[in-house]
């Protein structure tokens, strides 16, 4: 569930996205169409959660983009004045993670909704493709390969082409970092048997879901958060320290005014009546 809600949430909150004007315009078609996907919805069950996320969607355009856009004019007044302080990114990135789960949060009734209409032969469904995705991460070397690219293309989205040694840099990362991927396969499982769980009572479902949608972070397995948070941290310092040396100028030039173009589109989006 997180994940259809997260795709939402990056889509607005500028992460890899130029031009977030389009990206809203088709926001709610793209999450009707990858929720269907894993609940195997009815037309009329579509046609609901379309109407209700473009609600929940305006609300959030108005009064959360705003936020997100003062944040990244924050860190482009900082770029260019040497290294970031830790202090400052760590800010940053606990204020990153707080609009994501603000963002969730604006999805919260909808998705109540949505759980409460669903049938067992859909909540099947569901567990199904979730299994699936599951078993399609299972080997390691295949995952890293996928989280290289994502990282790389995120990266490349703000700052512009890397330098091989910078490719070579993230890949040692990596390396010497592994990302928790049996963890996160166990805890996914753990959260879709929580899920499956509290459906068998409408109020106990009603409540994993609110929990859910305000704090996902609260009902991952432990191990796996923990091991996360660690994951997390370092990556922070990596990105902080060794990349951040390793940028020219121009990758810092061309990242100051990504930051800018997006916080403007933000604020023209949020604006807009």
């Amino acid at each position: 569930m997180k994940k259809h809600l997260g795709f939402l949430i990056l889509l607005f909150l500028a992460i890899g996205c130029s031009r977030s004007d389009i990206m809203y315009r088709f926001a709610d078609t793209m999450a009707v169409s990858k929720t269907d996907d894993y609940f195997d919805l009815s037309s009329a069950q579509k046609k609901e959660l379309k109407k209700d996320i473009q609600t929940d969607l305006e609300k959030m355009r108005k009064e959360l983009l705003p936020q997100v856009a003062k944040s990244l004019r924050s860190v482009e007044t900082q770029v260019g004045k040497g290294p970031l302080p830790e202090d400052f990114v760590a800010d940053h990135v606990e204020s990153a993670q707080t609009y994501f789960k603000k963002g969730t949060h604006y999805f919260s009734d909808t998705a109540v909704k949505l759980t409460a209409s669903l049938d067992s032969t859909q909540i099947s469904h569901f567990a199904k493709k979730v299994r699936k995705d599951i078993e399609k991460r299972q080997d390691p070397d295949e995952a890293n390969k996928e989280l290289n690219k994502r990282y790389r293309r995120s990266l490349e989205l703000w700052i512009g082409g890397l330098s091989k040694d910078q490719k070579e840099s993230l890949k040692k990362f990596q390396s010497s970092h592994p990302y928790p991927f049996h963890l996160q396969a166990q805890s996914r499982e753990y959260v879709l048997q929580k899920f499956l769980e509290s459906s068998k009572d409408p109020q106990t479902m009603k409540n994993f879901v609110q929990q859910f949608t305000s704090d996902y972070e609260s009902v991952r397995q432990p191990a796996y958060d923990q091991a996360l948070q660690s994951y997390q941290k370092d990556f922070q310092k990596f990105l902080t320290g060794p990349f951040w040396s390793s940028l020219s100028t121009v990758q810092k030039e061309v990242f100051k005014k990504n930051l800018l173009t997006r916080a403007e589109e933000l604020e023209k989006l949020s604006q807009r009546p």
